[in-house]
C-alpha cells in the first residue's frame, strides 16, 4: 500500500489550467468536465427589483425555457441576475454549450472578456454583408484606431459636457432642473481640474475608455455606471483660477448631498449618448443596423440567439442595442424581422437601473419573472452537499489534467481516483462527493468553513470567490507545503479563519492542550481540528488518514479527564445548522458571559470588551506591586497610593502599561512594559484571572497562579523604573540630587573637589544639622547667606536621596541601611562634576539647589579674592618670618604694660586688650598653609575650573583670620603712638623708663620691619 505521508495527487500546473474563475476561459472539454449543477430560483420582477417565489430550476428548465418560450412579439429577452462572480457567465457558457447547431438559428456570443466597441460590433453584425453595415465596421474600426486610452478618455468627458449643456430644463424634471444646461454640472466637466480628476486611475471614465478600445483581462471588473466616487466634489478641489459660474454649480453640489446623486443620475443617463455621437453611432445607426440584419435572416427564415455574458459590457450602445433586440418581428401580420431570443447576464444591482422601456419589455417578454443565482446556504441540497460536489469536480478536473480530459471528451470524464493506490484511506478520511470524486485535501468541514469565510454574506454561495480565492491559491499552495510537512500552512491559517457566529471555533482550552502537548506543530494542528474535524470540543486526534497526509502524528491523550470525542466521520454529509429556527441564548450569568467574551477573544478572532480587558489589567498590575519587596537595590516601599500617582496604575490601568492584543480602543502599544498577545495560553489565562475577580477559584488553573506570578516578577524592574520616573527617582535624577548635597556640603566646608570617596559619600548623605562654619567671620556675606539657604533645604533633599536608595526600617520606616553597592557608584559620577549650570534638576532637589546654582562661580571668586585680602593685611603687620604669633602679642603686650606705666598710652588700649583677648587661641601656624593653598590658583581667577577654585575657597580656615587682622591694625596704630610719646619724654628726660620704653619699642618695630625685609627678598 502506498504511504499517504506528505502525498498529493495534483500539481499546479494543472490546477491553473483547469480551474477557471471566467467560464469562457476554458475549453469546452474541460468547462463540461468541470460543470456542477447550479442553485438558481426562479424571481418575481417588481418594478426595478425581484423578488424571490421560492422555486428552484434546473439549468435545463433554463434552456427550454429559452429556446422554447413563445412570446407575442416573436422576441425573448431573458435576464440571468446575480452578484458578481455568482456563476451567471457560466450559465451563458453551459447554454451556448448545448444549444444544437441548426440551419435556423444564428447564434451570437458576446463574451465578457471581449469588451472592446469593435469586438462588440464585428459580433453583433458578424456574418452579414451589407454596404451600410460595412460602413459602420469601417467607422468602427476609425474610431477605436484615432484615439489612445487617454485621448478617448478626454473626448468622452467633453462630448458628455455637450451632451448636458444641450439638454433644456423642460427635458428634465424635479431638482435635476437645477443641474443642466449650460450652466448646470457641465461646467464642472469643463473645469480643467475637476477634469483631471475625474480621468484619474480607478475613476469610471478612464476605465471605460480603456475597455471600449481593447478586450479586459478576465479577472478584471469594470464599474458598469457613474457612481458618487466618480464626481469631483473634494474640498480640495476648489481652485482659486476656477471661474465663478463653475465655483457656484460646485459650491451648490457640496452643500445639497441630495443633488450629487440626482447628478450621478443625469451623467448615467447620457452617458450613452455621448458615447454613441463619439464613436459614429448616434442618429440610431446601432438601431438601423440590427433591424437590417434582423431583415437579412428573417429572409432566411432564421431565429437569432443572443448570449451576452455581461450586460455591461454593451455600455454605450445598450439602448440601441435593447431597442433592436426587442423590437417585435411582425408587421401587419408578416415577418419582417428575424425572431430574437437573448439571454444577458446582469448585476442585480444594475438590473435596478435599466431603463423603463427594457424593464417592462423584460417583464413582457417572461411573464414577469428572472432567473437568480444568488443563493443562500442552508440545510439540504444548497448546503454542504452542493459545495462539496461543486468543488470535486474541479479537484478531479486537476488531477486528470486538460490534455486527457480534452482527448476523452464531455461524455465521459475520467475519475481520477478509480486509480489511486491510496483511494480507500483517501476517501475515508477526507471524504468524497456522490459522484465519487476525492475531497482530498479538502473534506466537508474545511470546504464549509472556506465558503462562509470567503462570502461577503457568509450564507452565500459565490463559485467565483470560492474557486479564485478558496481552491486554486489552497490547492497551489498546499502541492509543496504537504509535501514537506507543513500542511495547514502559514498562508492557510492568516487567510482562512472561521466566521464566528456562522460555525464554531475551536474551543481555547483545545488550542491550549495543544500548545503544551505538540508546541512544534501547534499552529498546524490547531488549524487542522478546527477546520477538518469541525473544531472538537475536547482535545482529540485528527482523522488516521488527515494526520498522516498532514504529518501530524497522533498525540497521547491517555491522560486527559475525560474520553476525548470520536474523530469526525468526513465521508458524511453534515448538515448545516437553521440558524433562522435556533432558540435565542438564554441571558448568561455575568462570570459565564465575561468568560465567553474571553473565549470569543482568543478562539475567534473578536476584540476584547473595555470591561474584561481592564479587569485583566488591573489585576496584574497589582500583582507587581504586590511581588515587590523593594529589596534589590533597596528602596523604601512605595504603598498603593503613592505607586498609583507615580504612573503604575492601579485604578483604570491605561494600555500603556499593560497592552493587550485587539482589546477594545487599544492595539498593541510598543511603550508598555507589559504585553500580552493573542494566543490559546493568554486566552487561559485570561479565564482564570476573570474567576479570581469575581472569587470563584474553581476553574482557577495552578499554573495561571505561576504565571501571574512570573509577569510580575519580570515587570518589577519596569514598575520601578516608571515609579522612579514619575517620582524624578531614576538614576540620572540621584546623580544630579546628589551632586546638589555635595556641592551643599562644600558650602559647609565639609567636602571639597578632589576628596577621597570615603568623605564625600558620607557627607552626601548628612543631614548636616550638626553642621557649621566656625570660619564665618572670614566668609562672604554672600557665602553665608547661600549656605543658610540650602541648609533650610538640606533636610528634604538627603530624606529623598535616603529614601531611593535606602531600606526603611522600625515603625516609622525612618532609613538606616543604604545601598552602597549602587549608591556608590551614584556619589562617584555625582562627584565628576562640581557645577550645576544646564543641568535637569528633580523637583526635590529644587529648593536646596537654588544657593549652589546661580551665580555660583561668582560667589566661589568672591570667597577666594576675601581670603586673599585678609591674608595680604594679616602680612602688612604680620611678615613671614617673625616668629611665632603668641611672642608678638606677648611683646606688645610687654609694650602695652609699660607704656601704661608711663602714663604714655592712647585712647586705643582698651581696644588692643579686647583683641588680644580675641586671638588668645588663635593658631597663627595656620597662616603659611593657608597662603600655600592660596597659591595653587592663579592670580587670574577667571582661568581657573570650578572645580580648583571651590577647592581652595570652600574648606574650613582659621576661624580667627579676621581677628587677627584686626588685632594687628590696631596693634601697628597703638604703637606708633607710643613710641612717638616716648622718644617726647626721652627728650624731656622725664626718666630712665621712658628711655627704655623708647629702647623697646625701637627693636620691635626694627625687627618687625627687617622680618618685612627678609621676606620680601626670599619671595
Amino acid at each position: 500500500m502506498t504511504d499517504f505521508k506528505r502525498y498529493v495527487c495534483w500539481d499546479v500546473e494543472n490546477v491553473i489550467s483547469t480551474i477557471q474563475t471566467e467560464a469562457v476561459v476554458a475549453s469546452p472539454a474541460v468547462f463540461l468536465s468541470t460543470h456542477t449543477p447550479l442553485s438558481i430560483q426562479r424571481s418575481r420582477i417588481n418594478g426595478r427589483s425581484f423578488s424571490p417565489t421560492g422555486e428552484s430550476v434546473t439549468e435545463e428548465d433554463i434552456l427550454d425555457d429559452f429556446l422554447n418560450r413563445r412570446t407575442n412579439t416573436r422576441t425573448l429577452l431573458l435576464p440571468v441576475v446575480g452578484e458578481s462572480g455568482s456563476g451567471k457567465s457560466h450559465l451563458v457558457r453551459w447554454i451556448r454549450e448545448n444549444i444544437q447547431p441548426s440551419d435556423q438559428r444564428k447564434i451570437i456570443y458576446l463574451e465578457k472578456s471581449k469588451t472592446s466597441l469593435r469586438h462588440v460590433i464585428d459580433s453583433l453584425l458578424d456574418g452579414v454583408e451589407d454596404e451600410e453595415i460595412a460602413q459602420i465596421r469601417k467607422d468602427i474600426r476609425h474610431v477605436t484606431g484615432a484615439f489612445n486610452a487617454a485621448s478617448l478618455a478626454r473626448r468622452l468627458i467633453t462630448q458628455l459636457s455637450v451632451a448636458l449643456a444641450d439638454l433644456g430644463r423642460d427635458s428634465v424634471s424635479g431638482k435635476k432642473r437645477q443641474l443642466v444646461g449650460p450652466r448646470g454640472i457641465s461646467l464642472l466637466l469643463q473645469d480643467p481640474l475637476l477634469q483631471e480628476q475625474m480621468l484619474a486611475p480607478g475613476k469610471f471614465i478612464p476605465q471605460f475608455a480603456q475597455h471600449f478600445l481593447s478586450d479586459r483581462e478576465t479577472s478584471e471588473e469594470r464599474p458598469p455606471r457613474f457612481s458618487l466616487e466618480d464626481l469631483p466634489l473634494s474640498p480640495d478641489a476648489i481652485a482659486g483660477d476656477m471661474a465663478a459660474p463653475t465655483r457656484q454649480i460646485f459650491g451648490f453640489l457640496m452643500s445639497r448631498p441630495e443633488l450629487q446623486s440626482l447628478a450621478v443620475e443625469l451623467l448615467n443617463e447620457h452617458w450613452d449618448k455621448a458615447v454613441r455621437e463619439l464613436s459614429s453611432l448616434g442618429g440610431g445607426r446601432l438601431l438601423g443596423a440590427m433591424q437590417k440584419v434582423r431583415e437579412i435572416y428573417a429572409r432566411q427564415g432564421k431565429e437569432i440567439i443572443l448570449l451576452v455574458e455581461d450586460f455591461a459590457l454593451i455600455q454605450g450602445v445598450q439602448s440601441d442595442l435593447l431597442d433592436a433586440i426587442t423590437e417585435t418581428s411582425q408587421r401587419e401580420g408578416q415577418t419582417v424581422l428575424a425572431p430574437m431570443r437573448t439571454l444577458m447576464a446582469i448585476t442585480s444591482g444594475y438590473f435596478h437601473d435599466l431603463p423603463e422601456t427594457a424593464a417592462t419589455r423584460i417583464g413582457a417578454s417572461t411573464g414577469g419573472f428572472v432567473y437568480n443565482l444568488d443563493i443562500v446556504l442552508g440545510e439540504g441540497k444548497t448546503g454542504t452537499e452542493d459545495i462539496a460536489s461543486f468543488v470535486a469536480r474541479y479537484l478531479n478536473a486537476a488531477r486528470v489534467g486538460r490534455g486527457a480530459l480534452e482527448s476523452a471528451g464531455s461524455d465521459a470524464v475520467p475519475n481520477k481516483c478509480d486509480e489511486c493506490p491510496v483511494k480507500s484511506l483517501c476517501h475515508d478520511s477526507f471524504g468524497a462527493s456522490v459522484e465519487g470524486f476525492g475531497l482530498y485535501p479538502f473534506n466537508r468541514p474545511a470546504l464549509t468553513r472556506i465558503v462562509h469565510g470567503l462570502a461577503e454574506n457568509p450564507y452565500a454561495f459565490v463559485p467565483r470567490d470560492v474557486l479564485g480565492s478558496g481552491v486554486i491559491p489552497i490547492l497551489t499552495n498546499a502541492y509543496g507545503a504537504i509535501r514537506k510537512g507543513e500542511f495547514p500552512s502559514a498562508f492557510f491559517q492568516e487567510n482562512y479563519k472561521t466566521i464566528r457566529g456562522v460555525d464554531q471555533a475551536l474551543p481555547n482550552s483545545v488550542s491550549d492542550a495543544i500548545e503544551t502537548r505538540d508546541p512544534l506543530n501547534a499552529k498546524r494542528r490547531r488549524a487542522a481540528l478546527e477546520f477538518w474535524a469541525d473544531a472538537p470540543t475536547q482535545l482529540m486526534n485528527l482523522h488516521q488518514g488527515i494526520g498522516e497526509a498532514f504529518s501530524l502524528p497522533d498525540m497521547t491523550l491517555d491522560d486527559l479527564p475525560d474520553k476525548p470525542l470520536p474523530p469526525v466521520d468526513s465521508g458524511q454529509a453534515i448538515p448545516q445548522k437553521d440558524q433562522s429556527t435556533s432558540p435565542p441564548p438564554k441571558e448568561l450569568p455575568a462570570l459565564q458571559r465575561k468568560i465567553q467574551v474571553v473565549e470569543n477573544w482568543a478562539a475567534t478572532g473578536s476584540r476584547l470588551t473595555a470591561d474584561e480587558a481592564n479587569t485583566v489589567r488591573t489585576i496584574i498590575s497589582r500583582s507587581v506591586l504586590y511581588r515587590e519587596e523593594w529589596l534589590t537595590p533597596p528602596v523604601k516601599p512605595v504603598r498603593l497610593t503613592e505607586a498609583d500617582k507615580s504612573g503604575w496604575y492601579l485604578k483604570n490601568v491605561k494600555s500603556n502599561q499593560v497592552s493587550i492584543e485587539d482589546a477594545s480602543s487599544e492595539g498593541l502599544s510598543a511603550g508598555a512594559p507589559i504585553v500580552l498577545k493573542r494566543n490559546p495560553a493568554t486566552g487561559e489565562f485570561f479565564k482564570s484571572l476573570i474567576r479570581l475577580s469575581e472569587d470563584a477559584a474553581d476553574g482557577v488553573r495552578g499554573k495561571d497562579i505561576v504565571r501571574l506570578a512570573s509577569i510580575a516578577d519580570e515587570s518589577r524592574p519596569a514598575m520601578r523604573e516608571r515609579v522612579a520616573r514619575y517620582l524624578e527617582r531614576t538614576d540620572k535624577d540621584l546623580v544630579v540630587g546628589l551632586r546638589v548635597s555635595l556641592l551643599g556640603a562644600a558650602l559647609a566646608g565639609r567636602v571639597v573637589p578632589g576628596m577621597p570617596i570615603d568623605a564625600l559619600y558620607a557627607a552626601a548623605f548628612d543631614a548636616g544639622q550638626e553642621w557649621a562654619r566656625p570660619d564665618a567671620s572670614s566668609r562672604t556675606e554672600a557665602w553665608m547667606k547661600r549656605f543658610d539657604a540650602h541648609m533650610e533645604h538640606r533636610s528634604r533633599l538627603v530624606d529623598t536621596l535616603l529614601s531611593s536608595l535606602g531600606v526603611g526600617q522600625g515603625a516609622t520606616g525612618a532609613v538606616h541601611v543604604i545601598d552602597a553597592a549602587r549608591a556608590l557608584p551614584l556619589v562617584k559620577e555625582a562627584a565628576t562634576k562640581w557645577d550645576l549650570s544646564a543641568t535637569e534638576l528633580p523637583a526635590w532637589g529644587k529648593g536646596a539647589a537654588a544657593p549652589v546654582r546661580a551665580g555660583w562661580e561668582t560667589v566661589v571668586r568672591g570667597q577666594l579674592q576675601e581670603l586673599r585680602i585678609l591674608l595680604g593685611e594679616i602680612r602688612e603687620h604680620f611678615p613671614k618670618g617673625s616668629g611665632p604669633g603668641t611672642r608678638v602679642v606677648q611683646q606688645v603686650s610687654a609694650a602695652l604694660q609699660m607704656a601704661h606705666a608711663q602714663a604714655i598710652t592712647g585712647p586705643q588700649g582698651p581696644e588692643l586688650e579686647m583683641g588680644a583677648a580675641a586671638v588668645a587661641d588663635a593658631d597663627w601656624s595656620t597662616l603659611p598653609e593657608t597662603e600655600k593653598e592660596l597659591s595653587r590658583v592663579t592670580d587670574n581667577l577667571q582661568d581657573e575650573s570650578v572645580e580648583n577654585l571651590l577647592a581652595v575657597a570652600a574648606p574650613l580656615r582659621s576661624p580667627h583670620l579676621r581677628e587677627m587682622r584686626d588685632y594687628l591694625k590696631i596693634a601697628d596704630s597703638l604703637l606708633d603712638t607710643a613710641l612717638a610719646a616716648a622718644r617726647m619724654q626721652s627728650q624731656n628726660a622725664v626718666s630712665d623708663a621712658a628711655e627704655q620704653l623708647e629702647g623697646l619699642l625701637d627693636e620691635w618695630k626694627q625687627a618687625v620691619d627687617d622680618a618685612g625685609i627678609h621676606g620680601e627678598v626670599g619671595k
